[in-house]
């Protein structure tokens, strides 16, 4: 990486350069300098053809669009760093930089990354099976509702007995203590509830964010198909070597330049 290093700089300087460019012509629509307006667009080769307050509009600008389109646009930009507006944009416009530099020297680290990185069906499949239980199974679940959080270990009790919620909140129902059961359909999100996660799975007793309290049961399982999913996985496990090979790159920089890199607080670690 150490060629790269001062490619990025002269990269940086060039596009710092085109920046600045637009704030020296405010500065003279202002008065402060001299500076004619057609300096803040560098020349070309292309053959021009027109001209606006002395900014040229080139041959290979056009783009299909009519002369009359880009000497129009070409107006309003030159009123527009008359009154200051570039000002609005320069921190859009040093973002869109960087990330043109980063994109280019990330692009150039991936093509260095060795052939071993490279993904086979053994690292998808074991993928899909390390994250099955937790990405790759959808889970059918039963809500058993209740008002009276004293009801939980009972009925968490019954329903390992065997009892369906069905059952129990028929027995448990009545005029003070009112119990309802729910189907929720294949629901990912609900996994997170169960200790072991198998058909027939009972919860523990959840508090539910309107006050009430419920136990959840597991009906069916059904598993992602793994064809379903790999292009998936292979997505995911390319962005975390390449990911990890950007982060080692950078260290590597950082070591070799004597960078120095501090944290400001644990919260922007992450």
């Amino acid at each position: 990486m150490k060629n790269t290093i001062p490619v990025l700089l002269t990269v940086l300087l060039l596009l710092s350069a085109c920046g600045q460019s637009g704030t020296k012509e405010s500065a003279d629509k202002s008065g402060n300098t001299n500076q004619e307006p057609a300096s803040y667009k560098p020349e070309k080769s292309s053959k021009v053809v027109a001209r606006v307050n002395g900014v040229p509009i080139y041959e290979d600008e056009l783009n299909g669009r009519p002369v009359n389109s880009l000497i129009t646009d070409e107006i309003l930009y030159q009123e527009g760093l008359k009154e200051g507006l570039e000002k609005k944009y320069q921190d859009k416009i040093r973002e869109y930089q960087m990330s043109l530099v980063i994109r280019e020297l990330k692009n150039a680290i991936t093509k260095k990354m060795p052939p071993e990185s490279e993904i086979t069906n053994k690292d998808l499949l074991d993928y899909y099976n390390s994250n099955k239980d937790l990405n790759y199974t959808r889970y059918r679940i039963e809500e058993i509702n209740f008002q009276n959080e004293n009801l939980g270990e009972q009925i968490i009790k019954m329903a390992k007995e065997g009892k369906s919620f069905q059952d129990i909140a028929k027995g448990l129902s009545n005029a003070e203590s009112q119990v309802t059961v729910n189907d929720l359909g294949f629901n990912k999100e609900m996994n997170i509830y169960f200790q072991a996660k198998e058909t027939g799975s009972i919860s523990g007793v959840i508090r539910k964010q309107d006050g009430a309290y419920s136990v959840l049961k597991i009906l069916e399982m059904k598993e992602v198909p793994y064809d379903s999913v790999k292009n998936t996985i292979k997505y995911v496990i390319e962005a975390r070597r390449k990911a990890a090979a950007y982060n080692q790159s950078a260290m590597e920089i950082a070591k070799e330049n004597g960078f120095t890199v501090e944290i400001a607080d644990k919260t922007s670690r992450n």
